[in-house]
């Protein structure tokens, strides 16, 4: 699970360095997106290393790099076309074959994934990246004792690694042993004093496993050392009120309103994370505000004031979001769940079947397709849409089936049709 839900970390066209000639900028944008890589900004360190590619589409290890960040965001879309470009590059490439192992991992195919690390690392031994690429299928799959072991290999090989260092710690405390964790986020704090207080990121641990009151005493500590960072502010907050604390807890929501009302970038996301809706519907309107133009805000709103219950404020702002990307299936389809939710059957049936053509390979949107017919007294086609389900999930299974094992894909197929 996400604990960490700083929505500030949005991503943005990244500035190239103009000294030097394009070979420099290009050289200054690896840079860059390395940089914001291991400080776990995956967002913008895609968008650097995708205008490396744009700019050097032979540079594999800006390919290699970007299939890891587009993996972590689970933007697979991005991830395939990143992974077929450096395959087509130079399959035989060490850095393809870790596009490939990346594919793999997001696959949840370990053992291939694996191979292909390996089979990279052969050819590229002291390759630190590679290595962390292999640290984080080790971490996919649970295995944190490998993982460690894979992460202490990185930074003999790069000492500065802070990611490896982070990551490291992660492992440390998975295992329950918050002291070595809490030694590993203070050695990364130390190489880049911009990455997440090695307190809160420890009472995330805390948090994680359950145990609030270690939480709790974290984030204080992360709090007086650095007072102006959110995050520690909103998890105190909770923790007290999972205390019974709520004089406390109180006290910590009235900080947070004084500190950060002035950045809803920074708080829309705890906002949201915690639940509180009120708040949340506050931020996200002033980021719509500053924002008009963007997509995402409008249906986080959207999704918000659902939350809260406001189903007109839900539809206004899922058909502003609409308007701004017309065939964003996650809007069709918050607005046919609306419309059917408020008895408009007619109006969910057509925007379910506008989901369906933006995104076949969902099943919600056939499911409410079949329901709104059922409510028109149409049963037969309630029936097709079912059987339309059904195909779509089977040639969904044997698409996903072909790409686990490395076979070619089977050709798409109407799933209208009988």
């Amino acid at each position: 699970m996400d604990t960490n839900p700083d929505s500030s970390r949005s991503r943005r066209t990244p500035e190239a360095a103009t000294n030097g000639g394009p070979a420099a900028a290009a050289a200054e944008l690896l840079r860059t997106g390395l940089q914001e890589f291991h400080r776990e900004n995956e967002g913008e360190a895609l968008d650097c290393f995708l205008e490396v590619i744009s700019r050097s589409p032979d540079n594999l290890r800006a390919h290699y790099l970007a299939a890891l960040c587009a993996s972590i965001l689970g933007d697979e879309d991005t991830l395939e076309q990143v992974c077929n470009g450096a395959l087509k590059q130079g399959p035989r490439h060490p850095y393809a074959i870790a596009c490939d192992a990346v594919r793999y991992v997001n696959l949840g195919n370990f053992s291939r994934a694996e191979y292909l690390f390996e089979l990279a690392l052969a050819a590229l031994p002291n390759e630190s990246e590679i290595h962390l690429g292999l640290g984080l299928l080790y971490e996919a799959a649970g295995d944190e004792a490998k993982g460690a072991e894979v992460y202490r290999r990185v930074l003999e090989l790069a000492p500065d690694n802070v990611r490896a260092r982070v990551s490291l710690g992660i492992s440390y405390a998975l295992e329950g042993e918050y002291a070595s964790a809490l030694a590993e986020y203070e050695r990364a704090k130390a190489l880049d004093p911009l990455i997440e207080n090695p307190h809160q990121r420890l009472g995330r641990d805390y948090y994680n496993d359950g145990m609030i009151e270690e939480a709790a005493a974290e984030f204080e500590v992360a709090i007086n050392e650095e007072p102006d960072a959110a995050g520690a502010w909103f998890y105190l907050m909770d923790c007290r009120n999972r205390l019974g604390l709520t004089d406390a807890a109180i006290d910590a929501y009235t900080e947070i309103r004084r500190r950060f009302d002035s950045q809803p970038e920074v708080t829309s996301g705890y906002f949201e994370f915690f639940r509180m809706h009120r708040e949340a519907i506050a931020a996200l309107t002033e980021m719509a505000r500053r924002f008009p133009e963007d997509a995402d805000v409008q249906l986080r709103l959207s999704e918000a004031r659902r939350a809260a219950g406001d189903a007109a404020g839900a539809k206004a702002a899922a058909e502003r979001a609409l308007e701004l990307d017309p065939n964003d299936p996650r809007a069709l389809m918050q607005l046919a769940e609306l419309e059917f939710a408020a008895g408009g059957y007619e109006a969910a049936l057509e925007l379910a079947r506008r989901t369906i053509a933006a995104s076949r390979y969902e099943q919600w949107p056939y499911a409410l397709a079949a329901d709104a017919l059922v409510y028109l007294g149409r049963g037969e086609d309630a029936e097709e849409m079912m059987k339309q389900m059904e195909r779509a999930r089977g040639e969904a299974w044997e698409r996903y089936q072909a790409r686990f094992s490395g076979r070619p894909e089977p050709p798409e197929v109407d799933s209208r049709s009988a």
